[in-house]
């Protein structure tokens, strides 16, 4: 009859993400990047829950030993890393506008690189400086690594929450592009930090050089797999072979980028951007929809998995009250670093300050909301002998910053977002309301923007009533006395080319 082993894994991971997502979307309505973790791990505490309150029953009984030792067996690495990121990579290239990368490379490039090295930097000292106090030290590699792992931002969650607020196009390009771009420095790093920390000769030419080598020739793949694939999609052609072809380009591109040791996930996006530069001109309008809609059905299941299966993994955690304690603080360690490396890195270019909306350095590091890929990296090396002393707190902490991530960066977006562009609808009572006036704080400038549209469609972004900058009080606090000169300098807050 052969095994059903395949059969009943695939039965067991549909029965729980149907779950999951089905009560986030009718009970919680989070977006699904956040809803579905905390719907998985509270799924998790009502099996522990239950297993001890059954304990001993003759009829009833829940093998929680089984569950986690099933859980463990999970290669989320194998999975994630070498499996499915592929296409979740592809998918997310295949909808990003070439337009909008030559628009915004620069503050994209910015924070998948610099920012992210002096973030995974900060945040290592910081909690080093903690676990000292707590007298539990961490050698600074080992909490480098912690670092880089945590430095790569999932757009979805983010993608999800935007949807529900008027956000600017330019503010979601750079969340987006800077997601795509990092998951590749993020993971060159990491291996760096994790071969230094197995005993690897550590040079910093041979590293930048070898890094410069993964993408260079990431790109050469990259370009290579996307001109055959436009090639291929020349001429006649069903709608399944369109879709296979750009399933060969994910997959394809990624596995040669592996076996040549090469930037994986980098040969992805100049794959899908190379792609989606030009399939207009080969593709109707109606067969680019319809594979670009496959893809997002594809990206929304493999996400509902992966969600999933990162709240199941409570199973593995002994989550002490330290434990809890210590991923807290790691999380608002990690929530500072990338606001403190996201403002030093861009006051490396001062064009940057002076052609800036307000706020969007702010929303941005807000915005950095963590997901699989920190945890699938942790997960892979946790039992790795130098860093087995430690893993309880790399997985720990990692698990608790993600979730916590999604849960006050993610949801706690909107305000941030409130607080420098005009929402007639904004929460004002209630704990919303008091956490919406708390976010108003953070903007110093007082003044707000209002996003819109032109005649012709296009976006624009004006500051909402202009009068509180160009007219002041006078010293009677009565009358209004008119500055003709800030109409110049609401000009400057308006400009399209502003960061």
């Amino acid at each position: 009859m052969g095994s059903f082993f395949l059969l009943q894994v695939l039965t067991v991971i549909f029965a729980l993400s149907i779950a999951t997502t089905i009560f986030n979307k009718r009970i919680l309505n989070f977006p699904q990047a956040i809803g579905v973790p905390i719907v998985s791990a509270v799924l998790v505490f009502i099996l522990q829950w239950g297993a001890s309150l059954l304990n001993g029953n003759q009829f009833i009984a829940i093998n929680i030993h089984n569950i986690e030792n099933a859980v463990r067996s999970i290669d989320f690495y194998d999975f994630l890393i070498n499996g499915v990121i592929c296409f979740i990579l592809t998918s997310s290239a295949l909808k990003f506008k070439i337009s909008d990368l030559r628009s915004h490379w620069k503050p994209i490039g910015i924070l998948a690189t610099i920012a992210l090295l002096l973030c995974a930097i900060f945040f290592a000292g910081l909690l080093y400086g903690f676990q000292y106090l707590m007298g539990n030290p961490v050698p600074i590699l080992v909490l480098l690594l912690l670092g880089s792992a945590l430095g790569a931002t999932d757009p979805i969650g983010i993608k999800g929450v935007l949807s529900s607020v008027r956000a600017p196009h330019h503010l979601i390009v750079k969340l987006e592009g800077e997601s795509l771009f990092n998951d590749a420095m993020c993971i060159a790093v990491f291996m760096t930090l994790l071969n230094v920390l197995q005993g690897e000769h550590f040079s910093l030419i041979g590293t930048i050089e070898n890094f410069f080598y993964e993408i260079a020739v990431a790109v050469v793949i990259g370009w290579g797999f996307g001109l055959g694939v436009l090639r291929l999609l020349r001429g006649k052609h069903e709608m399944e072979s369109l879709i296979l072809t750009t399933a060969l380009l994910a997959s394809g591109a990624y596995l040669v980028s592996l076996f040549a040791h090469a930037s994986a996930p980098i040969a992805c996006v100049i794959g899908g951007l190379i792609v989606v530069n030009k399939w207009k001109e080969i593709l109707e309008e109606r067969e680019i929809r319809e594979v670009n809609h496959f893809w997002h059905t594809v990206e929304g299941i493999i996400n509902s998995f992966l969600f999933t299966l990162i709240g199941l993994e409570l199973f593995i955690l002994d989550l002490s009250t330290s434990m809890i304690l210590g991923g807290m603080v790691a999380f608002i360690a990690l929530h500072l670093s990338r606001f403190a490396a996201n403002f030093l890195s861009f006051s490396f270019f001062p064009s940057f300050r002076t052609k800036s909306y307000n706020g969007s350095l702010a929303i941005l590091s807000w915005g950095g909301v963590r997901g699989g890929i920190s945890l699938a990296l942790i997960l892979a090396v946790a039992n790795v002998p130098q860093l087995r002393e430690y893993s309880s707190i790399l997985i720990g902490y990692t698990f608790i910053s993600v979730l916590m991530s999604g849960v006050v960066c993610g949801l706690g977006l909107p305000a941030v977002m409130n607080a420098f562009y005009y929402n007639p609808n904004e929460e004002t009572t209630g704990f919303k309301g008091w956490y919406q006036r708390l976010c108003h704080k953070m903007n110093r400038k007082g003044f707000k923007y209002i996003v819109g549209e032109d005649a012709y469609g296009n976006e624009t972004i004006t500051i909402y009533d202009t009068d509180q900058l160009i007219d002041q009080k006078a010293e009677d606090g009565v009358a209004a006395v008119h500055h003709p000169t800030k109409i110049q300098e609401v000009k400057r807050l308006e400009n399209p080319e502003n960061f």
